[in-house]
């Protein structure tokens, strides 16, 4: 199947919205809505939401990712485009903005994966010797992750306040149940990202984050960071190394707010993007 492109709404100068790994584009809605008078935010989602789209055999990295994001603008003639990325869909908006920089208006990176120099050399050791998949926590824990349930309310009484969704809105988390699940002929639902989707990705990474941001700095786009303050995988000593490279960019935290602000925090996530964009235009 050919990569779909969903409107998510609005009108406007188009917004790209590229996905953390495992989130569904709707729970991001609380966050997007204000910025809708304003702007076409639509969302090209990686091949986990395309429609029978088969796991790749070997393991790649996430400028796959990037590629598909690139394919999907020229497919659908999105130009100047704001590139809006969470997690790993932040570091794919990277990898693209420098492949085509023309097609790019500003990047809003959202909490992205740019791990530490050691993390990144373990787990290139642990795609080496084949480990990753038992020895990555998060690819661990994302095999053994519950697909299936009841029923809507079952999976919203499962997921509601539960580990990462804790701290999540009561839409956003609605969001991810009513949106991110289909219904099966039995009344069933299942994910619709797939535990062994998102394992790929987690598997997969990107190892060579600190010889992209240099380039990124030669483009001149206008770039804003928001990192949770609290965040487990954007870390402090990072987030400083990317303001020590990316000294003209614009560098926020949302503080008292993990990796998925964007679904804990919406609003304030919404005020401080929509600032930028006002004074960016």
């Amino acid at each position: 199947m050919t990569q779909p492109m969903l409107l998510l709404g609005g009108i406007g100068k188009p917004i790209n919205l590229a996905l953390a790994n495992g989130i569904t584009p709707e729970t991001y809605l609380p966050m997007l809505n204000p910025l809708m008078d304003a702007y076409r935010v639509v969302c090209l989602p990686p091949r986990a939401l395309w429609e029978d789209e088969p796991i790749p055999t070997e393991l790649g990295y996430w400028d796959e990712l990037a590629r598909d994001l690139l394919t999907g603008f020229a497919k659908h003639g999105l130009n100047d485009v704001i590139a809006m990325g969470h997690s790993f869909g932040a570091v794919a908006s990277m990898i693209a903005a420098i492949e085509q920089p023309e097609r790019f208006k500003g990047l809003v990176l959202l909490d992205p994966t740019l791990l530490p120099s050691h993390v990144l050399d373990a787990l290139r050791e642990m795609r080496e010797s084949g480990t990753i998949g038992e020895g990555f926590h998060l690819a661990a824990r994302a095999a053994k992750r519950q697909r299936t349930f009841e029923s809507y309310e079952a999976a919203y009484a499962y997921f509601n306040k539960r580990g990462a969704f804790r701290d999540w809105t009561d839409e956003a988390t609605r969001a991810y149940v009513y949106h991110g699940l289909r219904q099966d002929t039995d009344g069933s639902v299942t994910l619709k990202w797939s535990p062994e989707w998102e394992t790929y990705y987690f598997k997969t990474g990107y190892m060579q984050t600190w010889e992209m941001i240099p380039k990124l700095a030669t483009l001149k786009l206008p770039i804003l960071i928001l990192r949770g303050g609290t965040s487990d995988t954007y870390l402090p000593d990072a987030a400083a190394r990317v303001r020590e490279l990316l000294p003209d960019a614009t560098h926020v935290e949302i503080s008292g707010h993990g990796h998925l602000f964007p679904q804990s925090a919406p609003l304030e996530s919404a005020t401080v993007i929509r600032d930028w964009l006002d004074a960016l235009a």
